[in-house]
């Protein structure tokens, strides 16, 4: 079962939004809760905790998506399957449909 968990960052006006697909077991499973787990033990090795420091003591999805080896996350029972970063964003309700009231 595929899930996606996406972050979104806002600097003033601007936003980037990062979406990553998860294989996960099931649909209950939590993947908050597993990539605490992954990235945690993930940072307490030589490797994760110079990534964990170089980031001032923090690691989000985007280092999740650059840094955390897969052993990590196939240890808690799931697999990253994709990762987007948006180009652009819009509002949910935009609508593509213009003209439509003019003779075709």
């Amino acid at each position: 079962m595929l899930k996606t968990l996406t972050a979104i960052e806002r600097d003033g006006l601007d936003i980037r939004i990062l979406s990553m697909v998860f294989d996960v077991p099931n649909k209950e499973f939590d993947i908050q809760e597993g990539l605490r787990k992954a990235v945690t033990d993930y940072c307490k090795t030589e490797e994760g905790r110079k990534t964990y420091d170089y980031n001032c003591g923090n690691f989000n999805l985007a280092d999740v998506d650059s840094s955390l080896p897969k052993m990590f996350c196939e240890k808690y029972g799931f697999s990253i399957v994709d990762t987007v970063i948006t180009d652009d964003n819009i509002d949910w309700d935009e609508s593509f449909c213009e003209n439509v009231d003019e003779d075709i």
